[in-house]
C-alpha cells in the first residue's frame, strides 16, 4: 500500500502554470488607432507566476528544491525557459514540450513617461496544459504554487468531482501532502 507523504518529508516549492517570456518595449507614446509609436528599446524577461516566482526564489539563495511544472512550446522562447531553468537550480522535469502551440509571449509595452503598462499576450501552450501529467508523488515539494489561473484555459475545463480541472489539481496535490497556494491575473476578455 502506498503511503502519503507527510508534510514533515517534503521540502521544496513545485511551481505550475504559465510559463510565459515577457517582451518589453519602451514607447514614446501608447498610439490612437492608426497611428504611430516609436520604440527607443526592447529587452526580454520571465513571466508567468511560475517561472517569476522559482527564478526570484533561485536568485535570493532558497536553500530547498525548485521545481517547475506546466508547458512551452518547441521553439526557441521554450528552449530558453528549460536552459534558464536548469542555469538557474531550477528542476524542469514537469514542464513538458507541446510541439503543436508557441511558448506564450506577452509584449508589453511601457510609456517612457509615466511607466504605463500594456499587454498583449499570446497564451499559446499554456491554453492546453489542465496538470494532468503532473505525479505530485515524483515531486519532494512541500508546496504546490498554481498560477495564473485565469490565463490557463483547459485548467477552467468541468471536472465532474471538483468542478473544474485546476480545482481538482488543487485536491491532487493537497492529497498527496502538499501545502497548495494560487495566483490569479486580472485580465479583461471572456
Amino acid at each position: 500500500m502506498e503511503q502519503k507523504s507527510t508534510q514533515q518529508d517534503r521540502r521544496g516549492l513545485l511551481a505550475g502554470g504559465n510559463w510565459i517570456i515577457d517582451q518589453v518595449k519602451i514607447i514614446d507614446v501608447y498610439p490612437k488607432h492608426e497611428q504611430l509609436a516609436n520604440i527607443f528599446s526592447q529587452s526580454q524577461g520571465s513571466g508567468g507566476s511560475p517561472y517569476n516566482v522559482l527564478l526570484d526564489l533561485a536568485k535570493l539563495g532558497a536553500d530547498f528544491p525548485l521545481e517547475g511544472a506546466g508547458l512551452v512550446g518547441k521553439d526557441a522562447l521554450g528552449e530558453y525557459i528549460l536552459e534558464d531553468c536548469r542555469r538557474n537550480g531550477i528542476d524542469p522535469k514537469f514542464i513538458a514540450v507541446n510541439e503543436n502551440a508557441l511558448t506564450s509571449y506577452t509584449d508589453v509595452m511601457t510609456e517612457k513617461d509615466g511607466g504605463r503598462r500594456t499587454f498583449f499576450h499570446c497564451r499559446g501552450a499554456n491554453a492546453t496544459w489542465d496538470g494532468s501529467d503532473l505525479d505530485f508523488s515524483a515531486s519532494s515539494a512541500r508546496i504546490f504554487h498554481l498560477g495564473y489561473l485565469l490565463l490557463l484555459d483547459a485548467i477552467d475545463a468541468d471536472d465532474e468531482k471538483y468542478g473544474t480541472r485546476g480545482a481538482a489539481l488543487l485536491a491532487a496535490a493537497q492529497d498527496a501532502g502538499l501545502k497548495t497556494s494560487l495566483d490569479v491575473v486580472s485580465e479583461d476578455s471572456d
